[in-house]
């Protein structure tokens, strides 16, 4: 069975031997020897476009397949216990210490400066993917959602320093894999930052509030009279969402950037789940009454689709005297009034005045 990573010998100071790059520089010191994926790469350029190479179907576009050659370096160094993050950085590490001990250029394993910038730059692929494996591309796929709000920005906070730190290094500069590579060693250090790399903060609440609307759903669909209920959970999720004294204490050692900045999160959440959860209703008046409530027959309409709120209304008329004699006896506007206090979300009077009329038009 032909494997990518088989031994192979380039001349008598240069050899790829139990998957380790073995290089002699000089017969009175120890030669360097390149372990993890850069002595792989560094393998796989040297015998591009060579008949070994081909033996082994490395593809001469090595660098527009590199996902191909990524996954048989993993399933090759399976029993080597590398091709994760910890390990691959640490053999790394210990390449780059090697050469800069000896003072060798690590272009000079390699036949000429363009192999060299091949093998380094499925280097810097193939670290930034185990990154992506180990951090997810977003946040919260590394730090998961949960209830409440403050308690998973808390907690994201402490993971985002060190993920900062692996997403923006440049894997080809020695120095900065060797200080990389110190930092995990000593500990990491009990940091926090409510900044989070490539992340918008408007698009993670809403986000986390799309998941926390179809948990609450999903919870209340069990019940038949799912609607009632879920008018309960609307009290209790603005309740939980926008309170966070459980969490001071744990913020007695905050900078006072990061107990501003922590603030700040709160705040913008606080309006965000009391828009959701409140949304405004006509300016014309300070105190409306709700007049009529939700019942356990029909749903309630999804968000500015008026089409389905006209079906709500034709819908509930017809078994419902009281809401037909209230829709029937009221202006539009005090009936949109009722509508925004029922639906939990703002409905406007000329949307529905338009869409009441469609079938007239029509």
């Amino acid at each position: 069975m032909i494997h990518l990573l088989d031994n192979y010998t380039f001349s008598p100071a240069l050899r790829y031997d139990a998957h380790r790059l073995i290089y002699t520089y000089s017969e009175k010191e120890e030669p360097i020897q390149i372990e993890g994926f850069l002595g792989a790469a560094l393998l796989c350029v040297r015998l591009i476009n060579s008949d070994e190479g081909e033996r082994r179907e490395i593809p001469l576009d090595i660098e527009r397949k590199q996902d191909f050659l990524f996954s048989r370096y993993e399933q090759e160094v399976i029993a080597d216990g590398w091709g994760y993050l910890e390990a691959e950085l640490r053999q790394l590490n210990d390449a780059y210490i090697q050469f800069t001990v000896s003072q060798v250029p690590i272009v000079d394993v390699c036949a000429n400066v363009r192999q060299f910038s091949i093998a380094m730059s499925l280097l810097s692929a193939y670290m930034q993917r185990l990154v992506t494996e180990e951090f997810g591309e977003h946040i919260w796929e590394k730090e998961t959602w949960h209830m409440p709000f403050s308690q998973w920005l808390f907690d994201a906070a402490r993971i985002e320093p060190r993920r900062q730190r692996f997403l923006q290094i440049d894997w080809t500069d020695p120095a900065l894999v060797h200080e990389l590579a110190c930092y995990m060693e000593k500990g990491e250090p009990d940091e926090q930052t409510f900044f989070f790399e490539g992340e918008e903060a408007a698009d993670i609440m809403a986000r986390y509030w799309d998941w926390l609307w179809h948990y609450a759903q999903k919870d209340a669909a069990i019940f038949p009279d799912s609607n009632v209920v879920m008018a309960e959970y609307k009290q209790t999720i603005r309740e939980k969402e926008i309170d966070w004294d459980f969490i001071k204490p744990e913020m007695k050692d905050f900078t006072p950037d990061q107990l501003n900045l922590f603030r700040k999160w709160m705040s913008q959440w606080t309006d965000f789940v009391k828009d959701k959860i409140e949304p405004p209703v006509s300016t014309r008046k300070k105190d409306i009454r709700q007049e009529f409530f939700l019942d356990n027959i029909l749903p309630i309409p999804p968000e500015h689709n008026y089409v389905e709120v006209k079906k709500y209304i034709l819908e509930r008329c017809r078994y419902d005297k009281e809401f037909k004699k209230y829709f029937e006896a009221h202006k539009r506007t005090d009936f949109c009034d009722q509508l925004t206090l029922l639906f939990g979300w703002f409905i406007d009077p000329n949307a529905l005045g338009k869409r009441m009329k469609s079938k007239a038009k029509k």
